[in-house]
């Protein structure tokens, strides 16, 4: 059997496999529909404009409370047991749709989907958390987030491919779950700890470990107010990384582009994102502490990209930007949060407050570029870019404001 090293020891490498297969389901929702909007108005012709919406919307609407529930009632003991649960809604509800003859059926798949992907949410991250130690924690992370960006692009270029053949073939997408099931028993507390071997150590030696395993958990006077301060910076980076996801189309149509390569331009985020998330700690190495400075300046040479120039190739390298500057920034995210939870058993539940994070921010996106929108009484084809580079201007002074904070600075304080 091989080890990987977890930062104490090392664990069965199948163990480390099958963790991060959790990570295959979580950015699964509404991707097998959004293809196929046009298709399903179609199919549908008495469906309403609200219920085709729905069709995207609400998974992520119903992720977010689940997320906050799965943080709740997980702990040790239990933890398989509801993620078992998560991937078996998943898992049905992706059989079921093979099955959906109407759109209130279709909707209703939706919010089932939904609910067994927010149970699985946190679990995917804390669970990674509560095996790996400093270095090696930021580097699964960054695992963690390459791989489920990473299936994005499979999954799209699938759906694309299984729409031609019929348009419930799409959904076999959602029977990913399989894949973690399978994977199940080699992810269970009872195996890991049995096939754990921890790092020989002297008893002097195991003092000092103890201590600089003390010292890299910083110690917060208000870790609450801390918390708020890293999901803040979580909402608002991720809010500006998607917005070429609902403005692009719009911006190209404006400008006499064809709206089919709108998915080439999307898949090269989640290119640029997995590679980003599984090259993080050579950029960590680089680039220091200074990390998420470095990733709000790509990300606002991404939007600057797609907001003063109009061509093809442009729209790809504003969007690859956009991807990179997120595939670095989320992992460094997860890793905050690790540190702040006051105990290891405790990752999921912040991880549960961290990620709902993520679905508020695809969520309340296209109302926040509406009402600036009006405010400025600007609704032309380039305003959402600028607003947003705007944003992660604003957002990067605070960070030189806040330099020393912990929320800023990255990896361990020392």
């Amino acid at each position: 059997m091989k080890y990987v090293s977890n930062g104490r020891g090392s664990l069965p490498l199948i163990s480390l496999i099958a963790l991060l297969s959790v990570s295959l389901t979580v950015n699964l929702p509404g991707l097998a529909v959004s293809p196929m909007l046009g298709k399903l108005q179609d199919i549908f012709p008495h469906a309403t404009q609200l219920e085709i919406q729905l069709l995207t919307l609400l998974p992520n609407l119903v992720i977010i409370p689940m997320i906050l529930i799965s943080g709740k009632i997980t702990n040790v003991r239990n933890q398989t047991a509801v993620l078992a649960t998560g991937l078996v809604i998943f898992l049905l509800a992706g059989v079921l749709y093979f099955f959906a003859d109407s759109m209130p059926m279709l909707v209703g798949l939706g919010a089932l989907l939904g609910v067994g992907c927010g149970l699985i949410v946190p679990i995917a991250a804390g669970q990674l958390s509560e095996w790996f130690y400093g270095a090696q924690n930021m580097k699964v992370l960054g695992f963690k987030s390459g791989t489920s960006n990473g299936i994005v692009i499979l999954a799209t270029i699938f759906v694309g491919w299984a729409a031609g053949i019929s348009w419930h073939t799409s959904f076999s997408v959602y029977l990913v779950p399989v894949i973690p099931l399978l994977l199940l028993p080699f992810m269970t507390n009872t195996f890991i700890r049995k096939h754990l071997r921890q790092a020989p150590v002297s008893s002097t030696s195991s003092v000092a470990n103890q201590s600089a395993a003390t010292a890299t958990r910083p110690k917060f006077a208000h870790p609450t107010l801390i918390l708020a301060g890293v999901i803040g910076l979580y909402i608002a980076l991720t809010a500006t990384s998607m917005v070429f996801t609902y403005y692009l189309p719009f911006t190209m149509k404006h400008y006499g582009l064809s709206t089919s390569q709108v998915g080439i331009a999307t898949a090269m985020f989640y290119v640029t994102a997995m590679i980003g998330g599984f090259s993080l700690t050579p950029y960590i190495r680089l680039v220091g502490r200074t990390g998420l400075y470095l990733c709000v300046i790509i990300m606002s040479a991404g939007l600057l990209t797609l907001g003063f120039f109009h061509t093809m190739s442009t729209y790809v390298i504003g969007v690859l930007l956009i991807g990179l500057g997120y595939g670095f920034f989320q992992p460094i995210i997860y890793n905050k949060t690790t540190q702040i939870a006051p105990d290891k058993t405790l990752s999921t539940k912040y991880f549960s407050y961290t990620l709902a994070g993520n679905y508020i921010a695809i969520s309340i996106l296209p109302l926040v570029v509406e009402f600036f929108q009006n405010v400025f009484d600007n609704h032309t084809a380039d305003f959402p870019y600028y607003l947003n580079a705007a944003i992660l201007g604003i957002i990067f002074i605070i960070g030189i404001w806040k330099r020393n904070s912990f929320v800023w600075l990255t990896g361990s304080p020392k």
